[in-house]
């Protein structure tokens, strides 16, 4: 089977981080598969954008970066048309040299709608993957939400990282048509590399990081937006610093599609005397982002929405407990024994008590491991391909074996 995968969340020269979960996904399904990658770049900011090459390869597979143009700010409804015309060329150069047999889209809008576009137009298959944004397009307005409702209904199979993303995907569906014309909606949650995101001695990680032995430690890590929740946890934590002095908060991320409000959580930070206690690492590749999870005593991540993040499993599978609020696939990959989830991101007391028992139980770390490394990308992987078989004439989907470790979400 050869695949077309189709992304603007990709990892490239100016932003290696960004979209690692499409990476290490299309990386797996690799095996099964001859995957190649058009990943356009947006062009603004021009200046930076521009070290982006048009051609690489990255961890094996071949990635294009066509220029992304469109209109900013007012011009938000017209994305999925201005990401087609400018993936449009490439696409087609692309089916010459590469006779691919379906597109896999990442990201409903405006990925999947110029996805899907593509697929028309030069008759394959299109299977979209909902990652957790669409709740927050379908929300910015009726151009938007029209948009990528007529993407879901005219893509062959649609996946989902989570069940509740999968329910809105429905309910946004039958808002504008009969449900017998809708594609299927298949939850795959993602994975986690389990060789990466394993235990080590938490005194050999602090000493890899520079970081002293004693005391106690948080850590968050995503892109820095004001959803991820940040902030929250800095304005909680004077109240737990009363009880526990030795505490710190490590803070790992950077600039990511949604802005970056570092400034203001530094500014938050000093307003709040907690220069001292709270480190901004930065973004930082996967092996560094494992040695922090390593040296942490628990990891937090207060989103007010989420799709299936990566993170989490990252930390579960270095056996750290997690505290989290309970939203998209979260409450599915975090078991009593694994942490402690609150309801509402913006629920202060909730968050500061979820923190102090988390900092004071005593967590079964191996039992945390086992867990985690029954969620591999290769069970993933394995079930995505059965949809993108699924998406296929049946007698011409190619036989499949499963492989052998992992068993997905």
């Amino acid at each position: 089977m050869r695949v077309l995968a189709f992304t603007t969340v990709f990892p490239n020269a100016v932003r290696p981080q960004h979209g690692l979960f499409v990476l290490e996904r299309l990386r797996h399904c690799a095996r099964r598969a001859e995957i190649r990658v058009v990943a356009p770049r947006p062009f603004y900011p021009w200046p930076a954008m521009r070290a982006v090459p048009r051609h690489e390869v990255r961890d094996g597979l071949p990635v294009e970066h066509p220029v992304f143009r469109y209109l900013p700010r007012f011009g938000k409804p017209l994305d999925g048309l201005f990401l087609y015309a400018s993936a449009l060329r490439c696409v087609r150069r692309l089916r010459r040299e590469f006779d691919f047999d379906l597109i896999d889209a990442h990201f409903g809008y405006p990925d999947g709608y110029a996805a899907v576009l593509l697929g028309r137009l030069l008759r394959r298959p299109v299977v979209v993957t909902l990652r957790g944004t669409e709740p927050l397009v379908a929300a910015a307005g009726p151009g938007r939400r029209r948009a990528l409702a007529w993407a879901l209904r005219h893509a062959d199979r649609l996946i989902a990282v989570s069940q509740p993303l999968a329910e809105d995907a429905r309910v946004l569906m039958a808002e504008y048509g009969p449900p017998e014309g809708c594609p299927p909606v298949t939850v795959i949650a993602n994975g986690v590399d389990t060789a990466r995101f394993a235990p080590r001695p938490q005194a050999e990680a602090r000493a890899t990081l520079g970081l002293t032995a004693a005391g106690r430690l948080l850590v968050s890590v995503g892109h820095l937006s004001p959803r991820k929740g940040f902030q929250r946890v800095l304005r909680v934590m004077p109240e737990l610093l009363r009880a526990m002095p030795d505490l710190r908060f490590a803070i790992i991320g950077g600039r990511g599609g949604e802005g970056d409000n570092g400034p203001e959580l530094r500014r938050l930070a000093a307003e709040l005397g907690l220069a001292e206690r709270v480190v901004f690492a930065g973004p930082q590749p996967p092996e560094r982002i494992a040695a922090w999870l390593n040296a942490a005593d628990l990891f937090v991540l207060a989103s007010d929405h989420e799709g299936c993040p990566n993170v989490v499993w990252e930390a579960l599978a270095c056996g750290l407990p997690v505290v989290a609020t309970r939203v998209g696939e979260v409450p599915a990959m975090v078991p009593d024994f694994a942490g402690l989830l609150f309801d509402r991101a913006e629920d202060a007391p909730a968050l500061r008590a979820a923190l102090a028992e988390g900092l004071a139980r005593r967590h079964d770390r191996a039992a945390i491991r086992r867990w985690a490394e029954r969620h591999t990308w290769d069970g993933v992987a394995d079930r995505v391909f059965e949809q993108w078989a699924s998406a296929l004439a049946p007698a011409a989907a190619p036989g499949w074996a499963p492989a052998k470790e992992g068993i997905a979400a």
